[in-house]
């Protein structure tokens, strides 16, 4: 059983690598591969070493390879371009093209997850929150577990090992029926509520100038209900695929929308990105141990962080700005805020996420300011055909956020009445068939 139980692990490390080189090009593999390598030998290093000089020498070597590694490929050239418009703006350089073409290259799939994986490995190795991991294929299986590999869950050490130790000395236990359900909910979610909102949203947020005041709102709901059932349903299927396997992934979604404050749709937002961000850089800079503008001004440098995590733009950044407002003006008026009425409370957080949704979606700030000033600016266009297709469905998608629980918590198949039983696997048949429409998950970039 011990060397049926190792070659599981083996076969599915193996095959969750080949199957990250399938998602993109073939070398992406590379800097993967380097990543867990190295952070295998540091961790064990760190955990062997009693020196308190060598262990900081160490895990400096490891993040700095990291985050090394993700600036290169993630927003090198986003600095130069930066670089240069700034220079020009000085009136330094004239004329020296596109910097940010020099160090222009493919982004890989997920590079942004399995690096704070092992990131949040090696810090937790070094503050002594975990035992170092001694099986590299196991770590290996840690890193590269396919089904949350290139979107998330963002996983830690003691949510992912135990599961594949169970199952390297007990070999693996599928959960079929909860597996089933989960992933086919994930499925329809993102191929028959996101990829259509995104079909009729798209063209409209193409061209920001022509949209009306009514085509901007509608615009500004449908993005925000589309990556929720985008990133949800991937969240969904990859947690129903590890349930495949017998391996439990962290919840990374619980109603986002029914928040009563910016606060909690932290909590409920990304959940698992969201706690790697307080664990590890928040109470890092200080956290809540300090006076109140340092607090602010930690919240303010994670939320920046946390929003230029999500992409080489810096719309993104500008994203994560304004939610670190929304959480200090929440922290300064919160005995005010919590005394209003729930309804109230759920109304005004779900707006200003949606505003700043608007950054996160526009590709640059241009298309932000038209964007904004059109939502602003009332008029009597509308256009009748995408309202007729658009409002169906963004009533469907904001009545499952506020009406039903998080699908990952979701009851067994086989608790179901066999009408929903009926129904489920109806909306998969169709979600299947409608594939071939879809568009990547959203995710993918970052």
């Amino acid at each position: 059983m011990r060397l049926k139980g190792r070659w599981i692990i083996r076969w599915l490390t193996c095959a969750s690598f080949f199957f990250y080189s399938l998602v993109g090009q073939a070398w992406f593999v590379i800097p993967m591969v380097a990543t867990t390598v190295i952070d295998f030998q540091v961790g064990r290093m760190i955990a062997r070493s009693r020196k308190k000089s060598r262990r900081r020498l160490l895990l400096a070597t490891s993040l700095i390879g990291n985050l090394g590694m993700l600036a290169y490929f993630k927003y090198s050239a986003l600095f130069l371009s930066s670089a240069r418009h700034g220079l020009e703006a000085l009136g330094i350089a004239h004329g020296t093209g596109d910097w940010g073409t020099l160090l222009l290259v493919a982004l890989p799939p997920g590079i942004s997850f399995y690096t704070f994986q092992t990131m949040s490995y090696i810090i937790d190795v070094y503050r002594g929150d975990a035992r170092c991991e001694n099986d590299f294929w196991r770590f290996a299986g840690f890193v590269s577990f396919f089904p949350h590999l290139v979107a998330g869950p963002l996983t830690r050490h003691h949510q992912l090992i135990p599961g594949l130790t169970r199952m390297q000395n007990k070999g693996i236990k599928p959960r079929w029926s909860e597996g089933i359900l989960l992933f086919s909910m994930g499925l329809c979610k993102k191929v028959l509520i996101a990829d259509r909102i995104a079909k009729l949203i798209d063209p409209q947020i193409a061209q920001p100038q022509n949209m009306g005041f009514a085509i901007a709102w509608l615009s500004i709901l449908g993005f925000a209900l589309q990556i929720y059932f985008d990133f949800s349903g991937y969240s969904d299927m990859a947690i129903g695929l590890g349930r495949l396997y017998g391996i439990e992934l962290p919840q990374n979604f619980n109603s986002p929308y029914r928040a009563l404050n910016p606060s909690d749709f932290w909590r409920r937002w990304h959940i698992t990105l969201s706690s790697w961000l307080r664990d590890y850089l928040y109470i890092s800079l200080g956290g809540n141990q300090c006076s109140k503008l340092r607090r602010h001004l930690n919240l303010m440098i994670t939320m920046l962080l946390g929003g230029l995590w999500h992409g080489a733009n810096w719309t993104f950044a500008a994203w994560g700005f304004y939610h670190g407002l929304l959480l200090i003006i929440y922290d300064l008026m919160r005995k005010q805020w919590d005394g209003w009425h729930p309804s109230f409370q759920r109304a005004l957080t779900f707006f200003s996420v949606c505003i700043g949704w608007v950054f996160f979606r526009a590709n640059d700030f241009s298309t932000v300011k038209i964007w904004l000033t059109q939502a602003l600016v009332p008029d009597a266009n509308f256009t009748a055909l995408l309202a007729s297709e658009l409002i169906p469905l963004l009533s469907l998608g904001f009545l499952i956020t506020q009406l039903f629980p998080n699908a990952s918590s979701s009851p067994r198949f086989a608790r179901l009445s066999p009408l929903l039983q009926i129904g489920m696997g109806g909306a998969t048949v169709v979600a299947l068939l409608f594939m071939n429409y879809s568009s990547r998950f959203l995710y993918f970039q970052f």
